[in-house]
């Protein structure tokens, strides 16, 4: 899918002004590498200065430009779901590992991007449609969500230049 994106203008297009997945903004904030040595790649980037980057060829791991990090989604195929079926999942990570407290701030999140964007639901539709894939329940996304943050960020320090870790999402 991530492949397909790299030549769908459309959905590119979408994913940056919408919900703010920009494959064209690949410089973090800082130099930054994991503590232990394995591979980091930056993927896309946001308008606030976080970086998504894929660790080890696998999770993607989400730092943020206030010094927070950690892994939001198993594979780049699954933050892309991330993103467009949960467009507000930075306002529900401060809640790990509550889902009822997860679901709440998604719910309270949402309808205030939909008051700003009321085509949301619209271009969540076209983004999937466009990256060719299924939409996801929002429920099954917020529990790998947390299971990510909870389970896998752990085992996937993010240290800037001065050695120093970065806090947990």
């Amino acid at each position: 899918m991530f492949d397909r994106l790299r030549t769908n203008t459309r959905a590119s297009a979408l994913l940056a002004e919408v919900f703010d997945f920009d494959i064209a903004r690949l410089d973090p904030v800082e130099p930054v590498r994991l503590a232990s040595g394995g591979e980091l790649r930056a993927v896309a980037g946001d308008a606030s200065g976080g970086t998504f980057f894929v660790c080890d060829n696998g999770p993607v791991l989400y730092a943020d430009s206030e010094g927070t990090a950690g892994i939001v989604a198993a594979d780049l195929d699954s933050v892309l779901r991330l993103v467009v079926g949960v467009p507000t999942w930075q306002d529900v990570v401060a809640h790990v590992p509550d889902l009822d407290a997860m679901r709440a701030a998604f719910e309270f999140s949402y309808a205030e991007m939909k008051e700003h964007e009321p085509r949301i639901d619209q271009l969540c539709s076209e983004a999937a449609t466009e990256l060719e894939f299924d939409q996801v329940a929002v429920e099954e996304l917020l529990m790998s969500l947390n299971t990510c943050l909870t389970e896998l960020s752990p085992d996937y320090v993010l240290l800037n230049e001065n050695g120093d870790e970065y806090d947990t999402l």
